[in-house]
């Protein structure tokens, strides 16, 4: 499930990048929420019911949908302006920021290999991003946006998740996601063709495979055993973008992608290794 989820994500990001050439960013994130929030209603709603919608933390949760839709926006901008691979590259520092901002606003404690995966993603990105060699641009700050909005989202996550069930978490996310694009749409809305329809549809259909799997593959196995499966989405978005955008990674960026990666690794390995048994 894991596995599946990195390939619908990745088919996600791949088409979102397509379609941000022709149509609005609004649009584009309105369907990666909207049809997921569908699917989710589809399949709990008659289990739940009304508890699907309660929540003991709706201050939490909102700021939850609203930093994960900022996120998305950010990384969609990212996707018109960058190559596929590089703005993923760059984004997967979020498993480093999150260990900082679990340190400074949750408390947590974190030994040396955590503080050196911390260096290690950093310097990942500033091999991506190469200051002084051109490819530190605005559109480069667009990625690292994703990445500390999605960071700031999972500590609040973290912070709620004991109390909650994953299946709610990912639901007002959702939700929060569909009602403030739908607020949005109408300043973003340009009528699709019939292939920009289907396109979306892919959309949609992709993201809610890869959040539905994402439920499912924690339902089955603890987050720190699945954390390491996130980075072989960089896999699939660099074929993906080097087969239908013809965005294959200098050797410099791919030694930056190893790096960013191995500094994740590293902070999963951390937080494995301080888990109880």
């Amino acid at each position: 499930m894991a596995l599946l989820a990195t390939v619908a994500y990745a088919v996600v990001d791949a088409l979102s990048k397509y379609q941000a050439r022709n149509y609005p960013v609004g649009m584009i994130v309105w369907v990666r929420y909207a049809v997921p929030l569908l699917v989710l209603l589809g399949i709990y709603l008659p289990r739940r019911g009304r508890s699907l919608f309660r929540t003991a933390y709706p201050g939490v949760q909102l700021a939850r949908g609203i930093l994960l839709t900022a996120g998305t926006v950010f990384i969609v901008f990212a996707y018109r302006l960058m190559p596929l691979a590089e703005a993923q590259a760059i984004s997967f520092i979020h498993p480093v920021l999150l260990t900082v901002l679990a340190v400074i606003f949750l408390g947590e404690k974190v030994g040396a290999v955590g503080w050196c995966a911390v260096l290690v993603g950093f310097s990942g990105v500033l091999i991506i991003v190469r200051p002084g060699g051109g490819m530190l641009t605005a559109a480069a700050i667009l990625p690292l946006g994703l990445a500390l909005s999605f960071s700031s989202y999972q500590m609040l996550t973290r912070l709620i998740a004991p109390k909650e069930s994953s299946v709610n978490l990912l639901f007002c996310a959702m939700l929060v996601g569909t009602v403030s694009m739908t607020l949005a749409l109408p300043l973003q809305w340009k009528p699709p063709t019939l292939e920009g329809f289907l396109f979306f549809v892919a959309i949609g259909l992709s993201s809610g495979v890869g959040h539905f799997s994402t439920i499912k593959a924690l339902e089955l196995a603890p987050a720190s055993l699945l954390a390491p499966f996130a980075y072989i989405q960089l896999v699939w978005v660099t074929v993906l973008g080097s087969l239908f955008f013809g965005d294959f990674p200098k050797p410099i960026t791919i030694l930056g992608m190893a790096v960013v990666v191995a500094g994740g690794l590293l902070v999963a390995a951390s937080r494995r290794s301080s888990e109880p048994r």
